[in-house]
């Protein structure tokens, strides 16, 4: 038989977990490092419109500059991009002191397509690696399986 102070209880312990249930979710940001105008602007689009919260630079020093100054939950990198190559870039994040920085997940989004450069692209830290042409729909599903709760 429950107590009045346990049916009181159960009741705020139930409005609790529907407010938390009710949050809303924090959107994703994502950070395109992309020296192509009109292939950062596609992305930037249609990431927005899946509603991600996207900014973009256009060349390898200012993108690692805005990585580091604002952590954010992704970095979809180009590597032949003009200041710093995103090589450098990668490697750089990787191997940041700051721990947060260190583990912001990248995805390298290039037209370097040669084992090789994909085997470097993954040592150096990279955690999915698409190359130029790609399909968007690969793009989501590397974004999905990195940010699952997205």
């Amino acid at each position: 038989m429950h107590t009045d102070t346990e049916n009181m209880k159960a009741k705020v312990t139930q409005r609790k977990v529907r407010s938390v249930e009710k949050a809303p979710v924090q959107k994703k940001r994502i950070l395109i490092i992309e020296d192509e105008f009109s292939a950062s602007k596609f992305l930037t689009l249609r990431l927005k419109s899946l509603g991600f919260e996207v900014s973009a630079a256009f060349d390898g020093m200012t993108g690692l500059k805005e990585a580091t100054e604002t952590i954010p939950d992704l970095v979809i990198l180009d590597l032949m991009i003009p200041k710093l190559p995103g090589e450098e870039v990668c490697k750089t994040l990787r191997e940041s002191f700051d721990e947060k920085i260190a583990k912001i997940p990248i995805i390298m989004l290039t037209g370097k397509d040669s084992v090789v450069d994909k085997v470097l692209g993954k040592v150096i830290g990279a955690d999915a690696y698409l190359t130029k042409p790609y399909d968007f729909s690969d793009l989501l599903v590397a974004i999905k399986k990195i940010l699952p709760d997205s």
